[in-house]
C-alpha cells in the first residue's frame, strides 16, 4: 500500500478526495482533508483523488520496502 499525504497549507477543502476515497480521507474541524484509513482504499481511488485534487495538495508516494518486512 502506497503512503499518502496531504498538504494542509495547500489543501482549500473542495472534498474531492473524500468523495472519490471516502474511507482515506476525511475533512477536519480546519476544513481542510486529512488522510484517514489508506489501506480501505484501492490504489486506484487514492491515484484518482490525487488527480483530481484542483491545488495538488495531495501526493500518492510508491512505498520503497516491503510491508512486514
Amino acid at each position: 500500500m502506497p503512503e499518502v499525504e496531504v498538504d494542509t497549507s495547500t489543501c482549500v477543502g473542495s472534498t474531492w478526495c473524500t468523495t472519490i476515497a471516502a474511507r482515506a480521507f476525511v475533512m477536519g474541524d480546519d476544513g481542510k482533508a486529512h488522510v484517514a484509513r489508506v489501506e480501505d482504499a484501492s490504489l486506484d481511488e487514492l491515484r484518482e483523488a490525487e488527480e483530481s485534487c484542483p491545488v495538488s495538495a495531495i501526493r500518492v508516494l510508491a512505498r520503497t520496502t516491503n510491508e512486514g518486512a
